[in-house]
């Protein structure tokens, strides 16, 4: 059984009692209406004209009682799938109000054009015209008639005169024949006292010879008379003789006068019941007409229904698929409605569902084969989006922050902002390649982390970032310990090296003593000179191992560092006459947040070191530049160049390669740069000497 005769089977199992209901009230009314009209005593030609008017009102009214609840309910359908975010409820109400007015507007206008040249055409049938040529064609029909009496009344009048002038019986007769030729009379006839003497009839008249003769009483004044006899029309005039005779004229008019004069009759009354029923027409025609303007109507916008439903079912059914997509649900394929253009857009979207299915379990099993490796490394990652606000940790990330419970937690960066600000405002304002090193301090013991920030994408569209936490903490104390025994090795070499000088003087002092020497006071003050001046040596490396162990902590504050270049350079001012030391400002005097005395303690220990290296006529410059969200200072001098293979070298504390000195210059450099969470490095110059480089994240005011 086809779709179209199930629903059809289904309509009538539904709407059975409703059908019946409404042919019931309709006959009842029907019903009503025609007793109601056959009371009031109308003719059954009226009463059948009624009945058909109402029947037709009552059918163009269920028609418009159809035609506007299929469109209201449509509309308030869509109205209410609106108001409560259906999907394709803009849509269909477009579609829907397109075919509504597609289909009322052409209707509308034919309905009213009909109606239009319908009571126009029954106006042109009542018109003043058309009444006067039938009245005229009355007029002359009667005309006619009223002619051929005048005719024969005037005929009757000459032969009574003539038969008066003429006295004998013979003579009277036979001018009554030459009258009866000459004026060509159907009948002729003479009475005398009643009795009919003479009777003149045309041949061609055969019914007149039975034409009833006339009264008595009719013959005793001159009269006129027309009757139908056998069909037509006979018109007969007399006249009374002054002896008492009667002369009587008769003609008979054309049949095919008088069946014309009939046909006349008939249609004029035919045109005055017209007339008077042409309301009833016209409302008719109207009404009927109207209500196949409605059934047109009907059609239309249930086919257009119909369409909008075979139209939109696959697009919402793929716009339904794809917002579910579009959501993270599972992909599934849309049924293919039919083997059009529509079909062909789902055939193409359950292509794409598939090959977006295939990319996402390829995407899953790499994020998986990519959990699985960060889960395994012991550096944390974070993964940001390209706002960053949200926070992906692995779980070494976790671990080193003291959130474990908070791996793959989208909203991990409120919780870390809380716990570790500075971590948090380094991630989310550092540029892509930023690096550097940070303190945190999570529940348990404080951890010195390096943090690398790199973009992913290009430098126009960023798609997202990747933080990578280095845990240096280990390193740092295993360099620490490692730095320490170097210091204590180096300190003890330093002291062994002035020990050896003092025990030989003490030795020397004591054999003089036991040999009772004469030079015994000259050899005593130069061995108490030589043990003071090493004594000396030691004490000041020992100060300076102080200052080295005891740094205080930084405090920062606004600083202008075009400005601190600027003072420090001119406390050289004379130092070295025969060299120049230029102080050049590119952060345009920027104003950011440091330690004024650090910074300055260490610009002057690279500006030392430059000045000491520099040869007579060179000059030293101190540069001070903005970039990437750092305030660089570069000292560069034009000395011999770096003094090991190794820079690093120069940053161990008590290393030198000068023969004097403590060694701790540079390592006081490094120190004062991390812990601003800058950096330093030295590296040749461009043509000669040596550039110290330092590197601090500028924090503006």
């Amino acid at each position: 059984m086809s779709d179209w005769r199930r629903r059809w089977q289904r309509y009538r199992r539904q709407n059975r009692v409703l059908v019946g209901l409404y042919v019931g009230l309709l006959l009842l009314t029907a019903a009503g209406f025609a007793l109601f009209n056959r009371l009031s005593g109308l003719p059954p030609e009226e009463l059948t004209n009624r009945l058909l008017i109402f029947l037709l009102w009552w059918f163009d009214l269920t028609l418009i009682a159809i035609v506007g609840f299929i469109i209201l309910r449509n509309l308030l359908r869509l109205a209410l799938e609106r108001r409560f975010g259906f999907l394709g409820a803009r849509f269909r109400t477009k579609l829907l109000l397109s075919y509504v007015v597609l289909s009322l507007a052409p209707t509308v206008v034919l309905f009213m054009l009909g109606a239009s040249l319908l009571s126009k055409a029954a106006a042109s049938w009542f018109a003043a015209p058309v009444e006067g040529m039938v009245a005229a064609s009355v007029q002359l029909a009667e005309g006619v008639r009223q002619l051929a009496e005048a005719r024969t009344a005037r005929a009757a009048e000459v032969v009574a005169r003539r038969l008066v002038e003429i006295g004998d019986e013979a003579g009277r007769v036979a001018e009554l024949e030459r009258l009866h030729t000459l004026l060509g009379n159907h009948l002729t006839m003479l009475y005398r006292n009643g009795v009919q003497v003479v009777e003149l009839v045309d041949p061609r008249q055969r019914p007149m010879l039975r034409l009833p003769p006339l009264e008595d009483a009719a013959l005793r004044s001159s009269g006129l008379r027309g009757e139908r006899y056998a069909g037509t029309v006979v018109v007969r005039a007399w006249q009374v003789l002054p002896d008492g005779g009667v002369v009587v004229v008769g003609e008979v008019l054309p049949t095919a006068m008088i069946k014309a004069q009939g046909r006349l009759a008939t249609s004029s009354a035919a045109y005055e019941r017209l007339k008077l029923e042409r309301p009833t027409i016209t409302a008719t025609a109207v009404l009927g007409f109207g209500g196949l303007a409605l059934l047109v109507a009907f059609a239309a916008i249930w086919l257009g229904l119909y369409l909008s439903r075979r139209f939109t079912a696959p697009l919402l059914a793929l716009a339904a698929t794809a917002r579910r997509v579009a959501e993270g649900d599972s992909l599934e394929e849309v049924p293919l409605p039919a083997e059009d253009e529509v079909g062909l857009l789902v055939d193409s979207f359950n292509a794409m569902a598939r090959r977006l299915h295939g990319r996402e379990e390829e995407l899953e099993a790499a994020v998986r084969r990519l959990r699985t490796v960060l889960s395994a490394i012991r550096t944390g990652v974070l993964t940001l989006d390209a706002a960053r606000q949200t926070v992906l940790a692995n779980p070494a990330a976790a671990a080193l922050l003291g959130t474990p419970e908070l791996v793959d937690t989208p909203q991990l960066l409120e919780v870390l902002a809380v716990a570790f600000p500075r971590l948090v405002d380094t991630i989310r304002t550092s540029p892509s390649g930023f690096r550097g090193s940070l303190t945190l301090y999570p529940p348990g013991a404080a951890r010195h982390v390096e943090v690398a920030v790199v973009a992913l994408g290009t430098a126009e569209h960023v798609e997202g970032w990747v933080v990578a936490l280095e845990d240096l903490t280990q390193l740092l104390r295993a360099q620490r310990q490692a730095a320490w025994s170097e210091a204590a090795r180096r300190i003890a070499h330093q002291i062994k090296n002035p020990l050896t000088p003092i025990r030989l003087a003490a030795e020397r002092i004591a054999r003089q003593c036991e040999r009772r020497s004469p030079e015994l006071p000259a050899i005593v003050e130069q061995g108490c000179a030589a043990i003071v001046e090493h004594v000396l040596s030691m004490q000041e490396m020992v100060d300076a191992f102080a200052r080295y162990a005891k740094f205080p902590a930084i405090s920062r504050r606004p600083v202008r560092v075009g400005d601190l270049v600027r003072q420090l350079i001119a406390l050289y001012a004379g130092v070295r006459p025969d060299l120049r030391i230029d102080a050049r400002d590119d952060a345009d005097n920027r104003e950011v947040l440091l330690d004024p005395e650090q910074i300055r303690q260490a610009l002057a220990n690279l500006v030392d070191n430059a000045v000491e290296a520099s040869p007579a006529g060179s000059v030293v410059t101190v540069r001070v530049a903005w970039e990437h969200d750092d305030v660089v200072f570069v000292v560069e001098d034009e000395g011999p160049g770096l003094p090991v293979e190794d820079p690093e070298l120069l940053f161990q504390p008590f290393f030198s390669t000068k023969g004097r000195g403590s060694g701790v210059g540079l390592a006081l450099v490094q120190r004062i740069a991390s812990d601003h969470g800058g950096t330093v490095r030295l590296e040749p110059g461009r043509e000669r000497g040596v550039r110290a480089v330092v590197r601090i994240p500028g924090v503006q005011r």
